[in-house]
């Protein structure tokens, strides 16, 4: 097996392209929501919103049991289970001609979804250790904002020319590629390590995973949210068109990376993250607000959705906080899955409550923000110590 210390970069980028098309079943759907609306005519706007939030609905109820089943039968044979989930659903989309019909396809994609992330992020703790890990799981961070990035520059470019379908068929291709490559070119896990769910009772009897996989899922409901409504809000205030908003999220998907890696730089630099934090709910606070109700221009609009999606990587790049919430460092593996699951929630239930909160109420986008941004602050207690002085409630490290 290859050694640890020195894994080759070029292994780890093909992991985390593995990781990005997963979570692009997710993403995928952002170019396409239009296109659905528009073929299928759904009952309700928050309809659209689960065509891009389904597949977080089975990843949030399976990733710790397809953690166990990593570690049963292997990372390398666990994703390529996960690709050919993804494909098989995907091209039930693709053949969908009816929306109850595509969303039951939307669930099997996000099974494949999990499957293939959590098998590529256990390859990751795999073959890197000390400072190659940190730096890995760093770049693992991204997978989220990279993956917009691809959907909106597909949008962009040749999404209105090919049609929605083209969207789901594109990402079939290219997951299967990336995976028959991870099985070509990727090592076979060699002895079994440790089970994910090892310490899971400890897990869940300490209330501050759920507290920090809350503030995750807080910005994940804001992040995906406005990533789906934009264009509609936009286009309702202003006159901008889907494309445009499209060629602007992928830049405020990169400044929601810049965000992800500022947050450990400096925290690895001193600074404390409840000053880090509370500058990124304010950004969040006033900028989403600007954007709902005052994007006075084409100009003013990119600036505020990069300075939202700037706040939300900022909050997002606090998973150098597990330490903090782990019960014991034997925990840590059970630890990352329940926040996981937790994070989760916000990704499932982010597009059609935005959906949904813009057609109800004529400042319904402004509530959806502020629950979102109110929910974030209930990691307060986890960003107000110091990784020395340890949490309240029996939390040990």
């Amino acid at each position: 097996m290859t050694d640890p210390a020195t894994a080759p970069w070029g292994r780890i980028a093909l992991i985390y392209l593995i990781g990005v098309f997963g979570m692009l079943v997710v993403s995928s759907a952002v170019p396409a929501l239009g296109g659905i609306a528009a073929e299928f005519h759904p009952p309700s706007p928050a309809t659209i919103g689960w065509v891009m939030s389904m597949p977080a609905l089975a990843a949030a109820v399976s990733s710790l049991c397809v953690g166990w089943m990593v570690d049963r039968f292997g990372d390398r044979p666990m994703m390529l289970v996960g690709g050919a989930l993804v494909i098989v659903a995907d091209l039930g989309v693709v053949m969908a001609h009816a929306i109850d019909l595509l969303l039951a396809w939307r669930v099997l994609g996000g099974l494949g979804y999990v499957c293939m992330v959590v098998g590529a992020v256990t390859m990751i703790t795999r073959l890197t250790e000390g400072r190659q890990r940190t730096a890995a799981l760093a770049l693992w961070s991204t997978v989220i904002p990279a993956s917009f990035v691809l959907a909106s520059f597909y949008g962009l470019v040749v999404g209105h020319q090919l049609g929605w379908r083209m969207a789901f068929a594109g990402h079939a291709v290219g997951a299967g590629l990336l995976v028959a490559l991870g099985q070509t070119l990727l090592p076979a896990p060699g002895e079994r390590k440790p089970s994910r769910l090892q310490g899971l009772g400890a897990v869940i009897r300490t209330p501050w995973p759920f507290v920090l996989g809350l503030s995750f899922a807080a910005a994940a409901f804001l992040q995906t949210g406005f990533v789906a409504t934009l264009p509609r809000l936009l286009s309702e205030s202003i006159g901008v068109g889907e494309v445009q908003v499209l060629s602007f999220n992928i830049l405020a998907m990169l400044c929601n990376v810049a965000g992800a890696f500022m947050f450990g730089t400096l925290y690895n630099r001193g600074i404390r993250p409840v000053s880090m934090g509370l500058l990124a709910v304010a950004a969040c606070a006033v900028a989403g607000s600007l954007l709902v109700l005052a994007p006075t221009s084409l100009l003013v609009a990119m600036a505020m959705n990069c300075i939202l999606m700037a706040g939300l990587g900022i909050l997002v790049g606090m998973w150098s906080l597990l330490p903090l919430v782990a019960p014991s460092p034997a925990c840590m593996g059970a630890t990352s899955g329940l926040i996981t699951q937790v994070t989760l929630l916000g990704v499932l239930f982010g597009p059609p409550a935005a959906f949904a909160a813009h057609a109800a109420l004529p400042q319904g986008s402004m509530i959806f923000l502020a629950f979102g941004v109110a929910l974030s602050l209930v990691a307060w207690p986890i960003w107000t110590k110091k990784a020395s002085a340890g949490l309240p409630a029996g939390v040990a490290h």
